[in-house]
């Protein structure tokens, strides 16, 4: 419960008591608060009038998230797009003022999300997607090394991949009941292929991941999935 919180405090804007903070005990509740965002997500599709919708779901995430992954992504894309070498791109990330890049990548993002819930009208999908995510962003730590010393994503590494194994059992349990054949197996598919790319992307470009990585990682995952579920449903 205390790693839930954890979690719940860091990923959203909500914070609720907890006591001690417990980081290494976090990235194993990543996909609960992720179905919590989710569950949110589907709520507000439900409750909007259509014609507003898309706009507000994409509101919703931002507002629930603090835009803490869209921060990341912007921050990511200064660097990671930059012809510089690897010092150079993590002295771009800590960078507070947003590039090009960075712009160009939230539009893109956030434009994607709204095109994909202007068409996607499946719950299950909308309650699955974020925690899908943000699991995603459990693994790259396991996987992955922290490029810097220090770093606001530092106090979750330390935690066994042993303690991702339920959240990812369940997952794929939950996706499998809830959601049709064809879209469970397309979406278990891009996301096992968008991540072993994005991983050996970041690897080759920094050796490592950083807290903002994370976060573009997540915001990224977020989108291949949300358009994947759309071209499966809509073909």
């Amino acid at each position: 419960m205390r790693g839930f919180l954890s979690a719940l405090g860091f990923l959203t804007i909500l914070r609720l008591p907890t006591g001690a903070f417990h980081g290494v005990a976090a990235p194993g509740a990543f996909a609960w608060v992720g179905l919590l965002i989710g569950a949110g997500l589907a709520l507000v599709h439900w409750l909007s009038p259509p014609a507003i919708a898309p706009f507000v779901m994409v509101l919703y995430l931002v507002v629930i998230t603090g835009a803490l992954h869209l921060d990341g992504l912007c921050d990511s894309a200064d660097a990671l797009f930059s012809h510089r070498d690897r010092a150079r791109k993590l002295e771009i990330m800590r960078d507070v003022h947003a590039g090009t890049m960075g712009v160009v990548a939230i539009v893109l993002v956030l434009g994607a999300k709204g095109l994909a819930f202007a068409q996607l009208q499946n719950y299950a999908a909308l309650f699955l997607i974020p925690a899908l995510a943000r699991f995603g962003m459990a693994v790259a730590m396991q996987c992955l090394h922290y490029a810097r010393s220090e770093g606001l994503a530092k106090p979750f590494y330390g935690a066994s991949y042993r303690g991702l194994l339920f959240p990812g059992a369940v997952l794929v349990a939950i996706s499998f009941w809830m959601l049709p054949t064809t879209l469970f197996l397309a979406l278990m598919g891009v996301f096992v292929l968008f991540l072993g790319l994005a991983l050996w992307w970041y690897k080759r470009i920094i050796g490592g991941v950083t807290g903002d990585m994370l976060g573009a990682l997540c915001e990224v995952c977020e989108v291949a999935l949300l358009l994947s579920a759309v071209v499966v449903l809509t073909w």
